[in-house]
């Protein structure tokens, strides 16, 4: 299966938000498909409303693409398919806010706390994507301790010894400047 996982963001609040807790020009993770069946793209992805499906042109009205890596793996197929039951699994708010908790902790005393919250009915979009890349073998990150810019430095770090493709999107809005 060829598919890119894709960092983006918005002008919303919770984005804006996000970027400035992690000091990041990111705040989300996605997984870009191609659908034969319909001939166009999906991004598959855990956002406010829950895990979901969007056509590309839709996510791209409000999501602005700051970088993809293309994977093209087999050992995805059946990987996708296992974790598709993660769809409509509502989004872990409150993971959300103690990460910030954590950042600020984080900056000022410096230890590690372990899942400071972890609800097995709920996702947030970085360990929505590490569940198929690291049950296919490509990734094996933790779940429930990467933000989106932590997953995006380890796909920048690791991307051309795992033989993916890394596309920067070089029209940056005056917003995210």
């Amino acid at each position: 299966m060829k598919l890119a996982i894709g960092f983006s963001t918005t002008n919303s609040i919770w984005s804006k938000l996000i970027r400035w807790f992690t000091k990041a020009n990111i705040s989300h993770v996605y997984l870009k498909i191609w659908d034969q069946t319909f001939g166009t793209h999906l991004v598959l992805h855990s956002d406010w409303d829950g895990v979901q499906f969007d056509l590309l042109e839709k996510f791209s009205i409000n999501n602005f693409t700051v970088e993809e890596y293309e994977i093209d793996d087999p050992r995805l197929d059946e990987a996708i398919k296992k974790n598709l039951w993660f769809l409509g699994r509502s989004y872990d708010y409150k993971k959300l806010i103690s990460w910030a908790w954590l950042i600020i902790f984080k900056r000022y005393i410096v230890r590690k706390i372990k899942e400071p919250s972890k609800d097995p009915k709920k996702i947030i979009c970085v360990d929505f994507i590490l569940f198929p890349t690291n049950e296919a073998g490509l990734t094996h990150l933790p779940i429930g301790y990467l933000t989106p810019i932590d997953f995006g430095k380890w796909c920048k770090e690791n991307y051309e010894s795992l033989g993916w493709t890394r596309k920067i999107y070089d029209d940056t809005p005056e917003w995210l400047k």
